[in-house]
């Protein structure tokens, strides 16, 4: 473990000197797009050590300082360049904590994650590290996703994401090739590297369906998370944990699984989502006990529609008769959904 922090230490130095030739060559050369790039690359090597104060204290400058000398645009260096930008996409995120609601579990392991990772140094010095590579498990929009953008902008990274189509090569032998290209990049540009639909990546070997190139690429991914020690944070989600290796499990540092929300996690959704509009928080009762069984999503898209409903109708007020149609009209939505995939 301390052989694992220490390799660290001396990776975030590394590229921190690295970082710090760029700017002075960027200022040496005028070139005000490359310095304000290298002081960005700078905050977000600051943000993967734990130093999140001077990684924010470092954007503020950086986002004062006044378009200079040079022609181009300034590239933002969270969007992958190079054949990885086929394969990876993202970028900054502004999601906070406050932005998420999720059932107490969840939100507790998610509070623990960030509060480890901005407390890296910390722990390194006693040899321990926070823990980053973490698993997401449960049914379709009850926050994975949004959870994973929620630790990039706590923490300052990018959140980039995997594009499965791009990842799965039609050439035999390649897409664990990619993989490794992820990895690899994951030490050079600390980030939220989310693997969405993980199961496609990690299926269980052995499967009836199983294949030649998928067992390569479950094989890799494995051996690859054995061996990094990058600074960067590695979420997977999946909503089909059972299809998952078992060897996959143990690699993670965390398995959190995010439950559908229940009545007190729909009426709190309702009054974010719905802060702006005053909404009664007994109303907002009122449609989360109608909302019983829709996701987070399904319920933060009635919320939209029923501002919709508003706007058409040329008012500046939501009603509690505009919020309860949009959610008995998700409810519709849900069981003709239930009905056409021969759910109970």
């Amino acid at each position: 473990m301390l052989r694992v922090a220490s390799s660290q230490g001396i990776l975030l130095a590394t590229m921190r000197a690295d970082i710090i030739r760029q700017l002075i060559e960027a200022h040496a050369g005028g070139n005000d797009a490359g310095f304000r790039k290298a002081a960005l690359q700078l905050a977000a090597a600051e943000s993967a050590a734990g130093h999140t104060r001077i990684a924010e204290d470092l954007r503020r400058q950086v986002a004062t300082l006044p378009s200079g000398r040079s022609r181009g645009s300034v590239v933002d260096i969270a969007q992958p360049r190079g054949d990885l930008a086929e394969i990876l996409e993202g970028g900054h995120r502004d999601e906070r904590l406050r932005d998420i609601v999720l059932s107490e579990g969840a939100k507790s392991e998610l509070t623990r994650v960030i509060k480890e990772n901005r407390s890296r140094a910390s722990l390194e010095r006693h040899g321990i590290q926070p823990r980053r590579k973490l698993l997401f498990h449960g049914v379709p929009g009850c926050g994975k996703t949004l959870a994973a953008a929620v630790l990039a902008g706590e923490m300052g990274l990018p959140l980039l994401t995997v594009r499965l189509a791009s990842l799965f090569s039609r050439f035999l032998g390649a897409t664990a090739n990619h993989v490794r290209s992820i990895f690899s990049e994951m030490g050079q540009r600390p980030a939220v590297y989310l693997f969405d639909e993980f199961d496609s990546i990690a299926q269980a070997r052995g499967q009836s369906n199983d294949v030649g190139e998928l067992r390569r690429v479950a094989t890799a991914f494995l051996q690859l998370m054995d061996t990094d020690e990058s600074p960067s944070l590695i979420v997977a989600a999946t909503n089909h944990p059972e299809l998952l290796d078992r060897a996959v499990f143990r690699r993670f540092d965390a398995v959190v699984p995010f439950e559908a929300p229940r009545e007190a996690q729909l009426t709190q959704l309702v009054q974010l989502r719905l802060k702006v509009q005053g909404i009664d928080p007994q109303v907002a009762r009122a449609a989360a006990r109608l909302g019983l069984g829709l996701s987070y999503a399904d319920a933060a898209r009635a919320c939209d529609d029923a501002i919709r409903s508003m706007v058409l109708d040329h008012r500046e007020r939501l009603t509690e008769d505009d919020l309860i149609r949009a959610f008995e009209a998700a409810r519709r939505r849900g069981d003709e959904q239930s009905e056409f995939h021969g759910r109970p």
